[in-house]
């Protein structure tokens, strides 16, 4: 069965967690020939990081860099994409101009949250140039990465006609326990990944930093990604008496897994996730993982994870305190963790995702 990814996620994303998903569904594909998945080629060139830094892939695909992103953009919007050996079109993103693209076959569209529907506040520039609506109107399948995100795409859209399959994200093996550390980083920290403003609220775990510290002085906040610290949370750090016990580190995707690793405890308050790859990755490498209790979170961590109700300080200082203060249950959870993780596969979703493309070949 001949599939083509259209390509878009990776004219608008250089790194991002929607283009991961694509490069480690691709990347399944074409080392598995028993999945029964040939993918057609892009034939564009991209600025995206995880697909540039897999080879093999890039050159099965016929991808090259770019040297600017909005470039990559353009170009990709200024031509018009057929796949005339294609069965079925899996559509990568939401591009209103991209929905003239592959005419005549059937498509399958992936939603991964419904953020910029349910928080306006948060769209980035993408978004408004892009039509969610119509792509799940016209899909012959959809897939949600969660129970959650099916729920929100039908309390936000209403009655959906296509077919509604949830297939979960995987996690991909370099996350696994290690004893490697990154350079630069205290020996005594709980770490936090991604963004922090808005719906992340990093503010929450920040704010509860000063009473964990009163027991466990030599604890440091890790930020990990998000951007340097804004002139805002400088002043509000400063403001909390943790100048020096914050501190924001941008590093490689190599040093992920040692990152997570090497924490205390991995925390993630965001008030909203479609899914919440942060979380498995973090399980997968043996980490005690405390989560908001929100939206997919707890389908992803299940009972291998401790959760407080969103926003609420005091309940993720309990549940801080449960970790930090007992190693044992610190130990017992990292082995829950990595057991749990070992259920999100990409070759699982892979394996899915190849039968809804049967699935809408033959509606």
């Amino acid at each position: 069965m001949r599939v083509a990814m259209d390509g878009q996620i990776f004219a608008v994303q250089e790194h991002g967690g929607i283009s991961r998903m694509f490069v480690e569904l691709a990347d399944q594909f074409v080392h598995d020939p028993d999945l029964g998945v040939s993918l057609e080629p892009f034939s564009m060139v991209t600025r995206n990081h995880y697909l540039l830094s897999e080879s093999h892939l890039a050159e099965h695909l016929r991808v090259r860099p770019a040297r600017w992103q909005h470039l990559t953009l353009a170009r990709y919007l200024a031509r018009p994409h057929r796949a005339m050996h294609a069965d079925v079109v899996h559509s990568t993103f939401y591009l209103t101009r991209a929905l003239r693209d592959f005419p005549g076959r059937p498509h399958v569209v992936t939603v991964h949250d419904m953020i910029p529907e349910l928080f306006p506040d948060s769209r980035r520039r993408a978004d408004r140039i892009t039509d969610k609506r119509r792509y799940v109107d016209q899909a012959a399948h959809v897939i949600c990465v969660s129970e959650s995100t099916k729920a929100d795409l039908l309390h936000v859209f209403g009655d959906v006609q296509a077919p509604i399959s949830v297939i979960p994200h995987g996690v991909n093996p370099r996350f696994k326990p290690t004893d490697a550390r990154v350079p630069g980083f205290p020996h005594d920290y709980l770490l936090y990944v991604g963004k922090r403003d808005g719906y992340k609220d990093a503010a929450t775990l920040i704010n509860a930093l000063p009473h964990l510290r009163s027991e466990f002085p030599s604890l440091i906040l890790v930020l990990v990604g998000g951007g340097p610290l804004t002139a805002t949370e400088q002043r509000h750090i400063a403001k909390l008496g943790l100048s020096g016990r914050v501190m924001q580190r941008s590093i490689s995707d190599t040093d992920m897994p040692a990152a997570y690793a090497g924490a205390r405890a991995f925390v993630f308050p965001s008030r909203y996730e479609g899914f919440g790859l942060p979380a498995i990755e973090g399980m997968a490498c043996g980490v005690p993982v405390i989560l908001a209790r929100s939206s997919s979170l707890p389908e992803v961590g299940g009972s291998a994870a401790l959760y407080f109700s969103p926003g609420n300080q005091l309940e993720l200082i309990e549940a801080a305190h449960k970790i930090l203060s007992n190693s044992d249950t610190a130990r017992a959870m990292g082995r829950a963790g990595r057991e749990r993780a070992m259920g999100f596969t990409w070759k699982s979703s892979a394996i899915q995702v190849a039968s809804v493309y049967r699935q809408a070949k033959n509606v």
